[in-house]
C-alpha cells in the first residue's frame, strides 16, 4: 500500500512539472518558469482527473468443487431402522414417534451401517455369511465410499486418506485372491458393487545411478560364483576320470565333503600318486561288489614301520588312540575304532576306494589278528594319499 501510495505521488509531480515546463509557460526568469493563470489551471484540473480515477478490479475465476453424489442419498428417510422393521406395531405409530423409529433422524453411523447391510445381501453366499471375502469387500466398499465422501468436504484430513487407502489397498489383495480363485464370484461382485477392476501396472524401478552399480556388483559376484563351481565341477569330473568312478556305490555316498576336498588337493598337489597302469573299466551293479576287479596295492608294507615313526609310535603307545585318529582323518567318526569290527569294515571300504586287492575275509582277518600293524599301514595310507607323509 505504501509502495502504491509513493507511485501515485511520484505521477502527480511528474504530470505537474511537465505542465510548469510545457507549452503554457512563458520565458524563464531567474532560473524560474512564468505560468500563465490558465496554465496553472488546467495543470491542476488535470490533476484532479487523475487522482480521481478509480482503481480497476479484473474478476477472477472461481474453481467449482466437483460434486460427490453420497452413497447415502438412495435411502429414504421414512425408511425404517433394520431392528424396527419387523415389529408390525412400528407401522401403526403416529408420526411423531415413526420419525424416532425411521432414518430421518438417525445418525450418520446408523445410515452407513444400513448401508453395509445392503451391499452384503448382494453378494453373500448365504443368509448366515458373515466371514466369506465376498462379505468382507462388501464392508471395505462401503467404508471407502464413506471417507471419499468425507475427503470431498474435508480435504486436508491426512488421518482419513490415510485409512482410505489402507482399505482400498486390502480390497485390491483381496479381489487379487478372489479373481484366482473364484472367477464367477469376482465378477459377481464386481457387478453388484459397481467396482471397476483394474490390473496392476507391471513392475517399474527408476535406473538410477546407484541402482545400476548395485545391479552391475551383483552381476558381476554371480558369474564369480558360477565360475567357481564349474571350476569345482571339471575338478570332480577330472578327478573321477582319473581315479575311476567310485560315486554309485553306497559306501562312498556317506563320505563327508572334508575327505573329498582333501583327497582333490592331494591329487592336485601330487600327480604321482594317480595310477594310470590299471585304471577301472568297469563299474560294479547293485549287489555285485565283488565282481570289481581290484589291482592296486597297498603304498606300505604290514611291518613297514620305520616309514612314518610318528604312526608308528602312536600306535604302539595307545592303539585305541590311533584307531580314532585313523578314522577321523578318513572322514568317519572318531568313536569307529571303539565299536566292534568298525576297523574291518573301513578297511574294507577303504580298499574299495583306493582299488587295493583283497577280500572281505582277509579284512576281518588282518585286522584281528594283526590289529596294531593293520592300524598304522592304514593310517600310513591314508597320510600318503592326502600328502601328509
Amino acid at each position: 500500500m505504501l509502495l502504491k501510495n509513493t507511485l501515485k505521488s511520484a505521477a502527480v509531480v511528474l504530470r505537474t512539472w511537465t505542465a510548469f515546463s510545457g507549452s503554457p509557460c512563458g520565458r524563464v526568469t531567474a532560473g524560474r518558469p512564468q505560468c500563465r493563470l490558465g496554465a496553472w489551471s488546467h495543470s491542476v484540473r488535470s490533476h484532479e482527473n487523475f487522482t480521481s480515477q478509480s482503481v480497476r478490479q479484473y474478476a477472477q475465476a472461481v474453481r467449482k468443487k466437483q460434486e460427490f453424489q453420497s452413497q447415502l442419498q438412495d435411502l429414504s428417510p421414512s425408511m425404517l431402522k433394520p431392528e424396527y422393521a419387523s415389529v408390525p406395531l412400528a407401522h401403526t405409530v403416529d408420526d411423531v414417534v415413526k420419525k424416532l423409529l425411521s432414518l430421518e433422524l438417525a445418525s450418520h453411523s446408523e445410515k452407513l451401517r444400513l448401508k453395509k447391510e445392503q451391499l452384503v445381501a448382494k453378494v453373500r453366499r448365504d443368509e448366515n455369511d458373515r466371514s466369506s471375502p465376498e462379505v468382507k469387500i462388501a464392508i471395505l466398499t462401503a467404508q471407502i465410499r464413506n471417507f471419499q465422501e468425507h475427503l470431498q468436504k474435508h480435504p486436508k484430513d491426512k488421518a482419513n486418506k490415510r485409512w482410505m487407502l489402507m482399505s482400498i489397498d486390502q480390497r485390491s489383495k483381496m479381489l487379487k485372491v478372489l479373481r484366482k480363485t473364484h472367477y464367477d464370484a469376482f465378477e459377481k461382485v464386481c457387478q453388484e458393487l459397481g467396482i471397476s477392476y483394474t490390473f496392476p501396472p507391471e513392475y517399474y524401478r527408476r535406473a538410477t545411478r546407484r541402482w545400476l552399480a548395485k545391479k552391475a556388483l551383483c552381476i558381476k559376484v554371480f558369474k564369480e560364483v558360477q565360475k567357481q563351481k564349474a571350476e569345482q565341477r571339471n575338478k570332480m569330473t577330472r578327478r573321477v576320470a582319473l581315479c575311476g568312478s567310485v560315486s554309485q556305490l553306497p559306501f562312498v555316498r556317506s563320505i563327508q565333503i572334508k575327505r573329498i576336498r582333501r583327497a582333490d588337493k592331494a591329487l592336485v598337489d601330487n600327480p604321482k600318486l594317480i595310477d594310470m597302469s590299471n585304471p577301472v573299466t568297469h563299474q560294479p551293479a547293485a549287489g555285485s561288489y565283488g565282481t570289481n576287479v581290484q589291482t592296486g596295492e597297498w603304498s606300505t608294507g604290514l611291518c613297514s614301520c620305520c616309514s612314518d615313526l610318528l604312526v608308528c609310535g602312536l600306535g604302539f603307545l595307545c592303539p585305541i588312540a590311533l584307531g580314532c585318529y585313523t578314522a577321523n582323518k578318513y572322514g568317519e567318526n572318531a568313536c569307529l575304532a571303539c565299536v566292534p569290527g568298525g576297523m574291518a569294515a573301513m578297511r574294507t571300504h577303504m580298499r574299495l576306494t583306493y582299488g587295493i586287492q583283497g577280500t572281505i575275509c582277509n579284512d576281518a582277518l588282518m585286522t584281528c589278528c594283526c590289529g596294531i600293524f593293520e592300524t598304522c599301514r592304514m593310517a600310513r595310507e591314508i597320510r600318503i594319499r592326502n600328502g601328509e607323509a
